[in-house]
């Protein structure tokens, strides 16, 4: 009862604290190391296989590295893998994420579509809010052999054109191991070698299946990448984001509760960000958090689980 008070009362007081999906702008803690060193693997058109855990915000980290590259200078391909399953949806949705990295208008992603992707059929419709989004079609049920090439040489061609750096990002990554076959690694391998202009960033979470892809000898894409674990937040960078996201709610906290709060999340971005915001909707504007409300807190998480 007391909790759903604390909701109606707060209600107008929107909650800092968001989990569950990709966390951006002010809701992102501040991985400052990890933005810097992707950073200077896209200026420098680096390699890369980010792997952790699930739930340790890799996408929500690459989306807020690719959100502070100056649009000037970068084009971005982000490419969702999990929905993939053989070589041609793989063709499909990397030739929708780099025709979108090239313009929003239904004129501009035409164009795209119709000068890298000869072999493929672009076809653009509208969503619910009324704006262009893309989808290729293989021309043929063949096997998509050509097809794979003309995608896969599609970044290098957009930073001839542009001018301009190219950052290309496959998520899900341990997909490509499920498909028939190791073709689609064995052309990655040997097209990416030669894009010197072009970063791609490998992105997995399951571990066992992306060592398997990355540090076996027998495959492909062996040491094909640099390798970047990713870690939980460390507390020193929790501490000024959680302390300033409740003080800015008149909702004061001292800093050994909030360490009380790392200790029992380990710093983990999705277990911190999902206790914070239920310690949020339970604390009383204009008094300061006490320990035992982090104990109300966690039986709230555990009955809503249970």
């Amino acid at each position: 009862m007391r909790y759903a008070q604390c909701v109606i009362r707060a209600g107008f007081l929107r909650n800092p604290f968001q989990y569950g999906g990709v966390v951006g702008g002010a809701q992102f803690c501040n991985r400052r190391q990890e933005l810097t060193d992707l950073r200077r693997a896209m200026e420098n058109a680096e390699k890369l296989f980010v792997y952790s855990e699930r739930r340790l915000g890799k996408t929500s980290l690459i989306k807020h590295a690719l959100s502070k590259l100056p649009k000037r200078e970068y084009a971005t391909a982000y490419v969702d893998l999990w929905a993939t399953d053989n070589e041609s949806s793989f063709v499909t949705a990397t030739a929708k994420a780099i025709a979108e990295s090239m313009g929003r208008t239904t004129a501009q992603l035409l164009d795209t579509g119709k000068r890298l992707f000869s072999r493929l059929l672009p076809n653009v419709t509208l969503d619910d809010e009324g704006k262009p989004k893309i989808s290729f079609s293989l021309k043929s049920d063949a096997a998509p052999r050509p097809e794979i090439e003309e995608v896969l040489e599609a970044p290098a061609k957009v930073a001839d054109h542009t001018e301009k750096k190219v950052v290309v990002i496959f998520d899900e990554v341990q997909r490509i191991l499920e498909y028939n076959g190791d073709q689609i690694e064995r052309r990655l391998r040997s097209t990416i070698q030669t894009h010197t202009r072009v970063s791609y960033i490998f992105m997995g979470s399951r571990k066992h299946l992306v060592q398997e892809m990355f540090l076996n000898k027998s495959r492909p894409l062996y040491r094909a990448a640099g390798h970047y674990p990713l870690g939980p937040i460390d507390t020193r960078e929790w501490l000024p984001f959680i302390q300033e996201k409740f003080a800015a709610g008149d909702k004061p906290i001292k800093e050994e509760i909030v360490r009380a709060i790392c200790d029992l999340t380990q710093g983990h971005p999705f277990y911190t960000q999902h206790l914070c915001h239920a310690l949020w909707e339970l604390a009383e504007p204009g008094a300061e958090v006490r320990a035992n409300l982090i104990e109300l807190a966690v039986k709230v998480l555990l009955d809503r689980e249970s």
